[in-house]
């Protein structure tokens, strides 16, 4: 942050510093301006940056600058006023020699990172989905499976790919800029996103499996007697198919954002997660009600009660998962680590 009255150092000072004082030096001061200094004393403040952990970022124009660019986690260069010698040194070359886009790229970069976890969330949350009810119908001695592989693939390949695609067209959040850097340490998977992805796949979960048995248990047909060609246990499995597509389309937009509310963003900032979401619904749908799909997946026509139960889950869901990030906001400090909270 600017100061009124910066620390002026010289390169003749820092002849004078051994590591340790420049280590008290760098420490101390809020704000360092270095002056009269050659490339090795660049280079040695960039490596006492180094040791303290600091991720350093340099910028330069000249061939002096070079042995620095070189050195530092990232170089920048000057593009139109640079020399060739610093371009081939640095990492990052700025074309139009403005720090400004220093500040853009960073912000994509961290839009692009969140993104990529965003997607992550969204496809492996539903996996525990898959696999719940099926373990629940194994322990309770349900003779059926409550979803087939076949249904999964027409989740995994015909639901899921277009919205999650979407999702990593999203645009920058409001806040991005104002996050604390990421340690260089961090996972991908971090603890973090294992969290929400247990929390969001969770919820899905005990969501189809509830349906599936409260489905079957109403009927009132022992469980022994049911076979693949009940029409109550096609309408069972249709409903824990359609549970997953519309539960999936509330929590892509629950997770289009890390901490901040959806409803502050607008839930319709995103057209082509919307259409991708409405493509899967429309999909689901035809397997419900069109002749050829119903004897492909054995699924049985769903009525307007069943849609609207479904709708009610997916709206849990998202209610969920608004609460906790408000939890998140109130309760938690902001940190790098994990990134989705």
């Amino acid at each position: 942050m600017r100061q009124p009255a910066p620390t002026v150092v010289t390169g003749t000072r820092l002849d004078e510093l051994d590591d340790t004082g420049l280590d008290a030096l760098l420490t101390d001061s809020g704000e360092l301006l270095l002056c009269r200094v050659s490339p090795e004393h660049k280079m040695r403040v960039v490596t006492a940056f180094q040791r303290r952990g600091e991720v350093v970022a340099v910028t330069g124009d000249g061939a002096n600058d070079s042995p620095a660019l070189k050195h530092a986690d990232i170089g920048v260069a000057m593009g139109a006023s640079g020399t060739d010698v610093a371009r081939e040194a640095a990492v990052m070359v700025l074309l139009d020699d403005s720090f400004a886009s220093i500040a853009a790229a960073v912000r994509l970069g961290r839009s692009v990172y969140q993104n990529i976890r965003k997607f992550l969330v969204y496809l492996f949350s539903h996996n525990i989905a898959e696999l719940v009810p099926i373990l629940a119908a194994t322990f309770a001695g349900f003779p059926l499976v409550p979803i087939s592989a076949v249904q999964i693939l027409a989740i995994d390949l015909g639901s899921d790919v277009l919205p999650a695609l979407a999702l990593g067209a999203e645009p920058p959040e409001p806040d991005v800029m104002d996050r604390p850097p990421r340690s260089r340490r961090e996972r991908l998977f971090s603890t973090a996103v294992m969290r929400r992805v247990l929390f969001l796949g969770g919820i899905q979960a005990l969501g189809v499996t509830a349906v599936f048995f409260w489905h079957v248990n109403a009927s009132g047909i022992p469980h022994a007697d049911f076979t693949e060609d009940d029409t109550v246990y096609r309408e069972a499995i249709t409903m824990v198919q359609a549970r997953i597509v519309v539960s999936q389309f509330f929590k892509a937009l629950a997770v289009r954002t890390d901490r901040q509310s959806v409803f502050r963003i607008g839930l319709l900032s995103n057209p082509w997660l919307i259409a991708a979401g409405g493509f899967g619904i429309a999909l689901m749908a035809a397997i419900s009600y069109l002749p050829p799909l119903q004897a492909l997946f054995n699924t049985a026509p769903l009525d307007a009660a069943d849609w609207a139960v479904l709708a009610g889950f997916g709206a849990v869901l998202l209610a969920a998962e608004e609460a906790r990030k408000w939890w998140l906001r109130h309760h938690r400090p902001r940190s790098s680590k994990g990134g989705a909270g």
